[in-house]
């Protein structure tokens, strides 16, 4: 095991100097955009581009991986990301910021697409898991510190945006330097379910588009909130580190939770609570201390970010198992692309209307009708239920890493002892 992670602690490296990067660039961006008082609804078109950009790179960037090879590729889209956040410092026009940031969202797909891949290729079955897990706590960690980087520049400079240019191309360098060669086999093309996932498991694909709907709106405005409630931007840097690390905190309770009593309750507790959250943060987050609003963004984040791993697992246990989990989860993913690129616009309207605490009235709304709608929904199938585990929502690719991918669901056992399949215990997919 040692040895393998040796081999791919290259990719590893690179992605957590990118996420560095990346966790900067998200507010630095909403920060710059909100002392040049510009419209909230243009700002958030400006902010929304990146996921329009994360989701259009998801469905093409394999294209480019296919041609170039995985190295080659790699070294483009990091170009593109170097050279399009070096010229949103030179350039504050938030047409040019729209395209950039669109350039930027489909190369960061594409180096997502190359570094999951070589990890899915590399991974076997011993290992897979571990990797997985370690992946992911390495992205959220880096998203997370990225934020303290704030303090290293003005944000009404051009400073920061060299920073983060850097980082950008400094991910090249260990994947530069690494000996490992290109995956044998070409990026392959992942299969979407989508119409299977929204007659399957419609809960499922709401609460997929209704957490990109928030989180698209705050990753990219909470910033802005911060700012409106006299917060500098070390405060900024720290409500946000906040938001990114205290939702790592909450994956495994949670996580734990929905293994023992179903997907269902939870995604009606975790809706619901966070929606309480949301209307507390707004109505008192100016009148309380700063250690209470840390902690209670801290929470608001922890559950926040369980809603796109509990929809995943709510899915896979009912029409997602075994060999359709890949379809069923791209589709999933491709939901809440959709709603992240749609959330930064909707939530930047409410705050046009609402004022600045109109972020999280919007998220509350949302947090309300996702628990109104497991509420509704009457009780899932009772199949073996397959362990939760925390999501990247970055492209397809990840979720083969996943072991669960590489699970078969087990037939359920008669009361004599013989195990077959009946359809009327487990019905099968719709078609």
């Amino acid at each position: 095991m040692r040895q393998f992670l040796v081999s791919i602690t290259a990719l590893l490296a690179s992605m957590a100097i990118l996420l560095l990067g990346g966790g900067l660039m998200g507010s630095l961006l909403s920060i710059r955009l909100n002392f040049e008082a510009i419209d909230p609804l243009i700002k958030g078109l400006v902010l929304s581009a990146y996921y329009v950009g994360l989701v259009a790179g998801s469905l093409q960037a394999g294209r480019i991986i296919r041609r170039a090879g995985h190295i080659r590729a790699f070294a483009i889209f990091a170009a593109l990301c170097t050279a399009a956040i070096l010229l949103q410092g030179l350039y504050v026009l938030p047409p040019a910021w729209f395209l950039l940031r669109v350039v930027i969202g489909f190369s960061t797909a594409g180096i997502y697409m190359v570094v999951e891949s070589w990890l899915n290729e590399r991974a076997d079955t011993a290992s897979r898991g571990r990797v997985f897990s370690l992946y992911q706590i390495i992205s959220y960690v880096a998203l997370g510190a990225g934020q303290f980087l704030l303090h290293l520049g003005d944000p009404a400079g051009a400073e920061l945006f060299m920073v983060v240019g850097l980082l950008f191309a400094l991910c090249l360098v260990p994947v530069a330097l690494s000996q490992a060669s290109n995956p044998p086999e070409p990026t392959p093309h992942v299969p979407m379910a989508l119409r299977r996932t929204l007659v399957g498991a419609p809960l499922a694909a709401w609460t997929c588009l209704a957490s990109g709907l928030s989180s698209g709106a705050v990753f990219t405005l909470t910033p802005v909130f911060a700012l409106r409630l006299g917060l500098d931007v070390g405060g900024v840097a720290t409500l946000m580190a906040s938001l990114i690390l205290g939702g790592v905190v909450l994956q495994w309770p949670i996580g734990s939770l929905s293994d023992r009593f179903g997907r269902r309750p939870l995604i009606l507790l975790v809706g619901t609570a966070s929606a309480v959250l949301a209307v507390a943060i707004a109505v008192f987050g100016g009148q309380v201390p700063m250690t209470a609003l840390l902690v209670a963004i801290a929470v608001f984040g922890g559950f926040s970010f369980t809603f796109y791993p509990l929809a995943v697992s709510q899915a896979n246990d009912t029409v997602g198992a075994g060999s359709d989990f890949v379809a069923v989860a791209a589709a999933l993913l491709f939901l809440w692309g959709l709603g992240a690129a749609a959330g930064p616009v909707a939530a930047g309207s409410t705050i046009a209307w609402l004022g600045g605490s109109g972020l999280f009235y919007y998220v509350a709304a949302l947090g309300l009708v996702t628990g109104l709608a497991a509420g509704l929904q009457g009780a899932d199938p009772a199949p073996a239920r397959q362990p939760y585990r925390t999501m990247s929502r970055t492209t397809a690719v990840i979720v083969e890493l996943d072991p669960r991918a590489h699970e078969e669901q087990p037939a359920p056992v008669d009361p004599d002892g013989t195990t077959e399949f009946h359809p009327s215990v487990t019905p099968p997919p719709p078609r």
